[in-house]
């Protein structure tokens, strides 16, 4: 199954949006070898050992609830993950439930341990995600977009509640545009790191 997401790279001031997609076949597989050649054991998401099931491995995803005579039963649903290098956890904590990749975590696992092992796993990791440029995310047409709606809608405030919206907007929008600046950023280090060019 392909998987596509979106990423943020800086660009001169702005940041650059890209589409990023790679096969969930292909991602399982480079993990599995990462963590093989890091000498990770096999645990559960209780941290119990487990056995083989066929060198496959599992992400816990949620837990659903389940009635079965009359009691709440809950199945296991979850990828295994190798537990000894607390490098995988950033690497595989993307495959799911996330919209926007940033690799903030591993940006900051790195720094604190910057060894050639790990920086050899993030080469092999980086080289299953394609890039496609999607536009600019710039900072001032979006206040400017979202402010404009505002004003359209302005009929149905009082003055006082309109001036009130449209200053926690701006504030909302510069503090959303900043953690996206922040991933942005997190993402160039960790692909220069991994010697991927975009």
């Amino acid at each position: 199954m392909e998987i596509r997401k979106e990423f943020y790279l800086p660009n001169k001031g702005v940041l650059s949006l890209y589409n990023i997609s790679y096969l969930e076949s292909d991602f399982n597989l480079v993990t599995d070898k990462i963590s093989e050649s890091l000498g990770n054991i096999t645990v559960d998401i209780n941290k119990r050992l487990l056995s083989s099931f066929n060198h496959s491995r599992k992400i816990k995803i949620k837990d659903e609830k389940v009635i079965r005579n009359e009691s709440l039963y809950y199945p296991d649903i979850y990828r295994i993950y190798l537990q000894e290098s607390p490098f995988l956890k950033p690497l595989t904590s993307i495959n799911y439930d996330h919209d926007i990749i940033s690799f903030k975590e591993i940006d900051t696992f790195l720094r604190e341990n910057n060894s050639p092992d790990y920086l050899k796993a993030l080469e092999e990791y980086l080289q299953i995600f394609n890039f496609e440029y999607k536009e600019n995310y710039v900072k001032d047409e979006i206040i400017k977009r979202e402010l404009d709606e505002l004003e359209k809608n302005r009929d149905f405030y009082k003055v006082e509640r309109f001036l009130d919206q449209k200053y926690f907007l701006e504030i909302a929008l510069e503090n959303d545009y900043k953690k996206k600046e922040e991933i942005a950023k997190a993402n160039e280090r960790v692909l220069k790191l991994g010697n991927r060019e975009i």
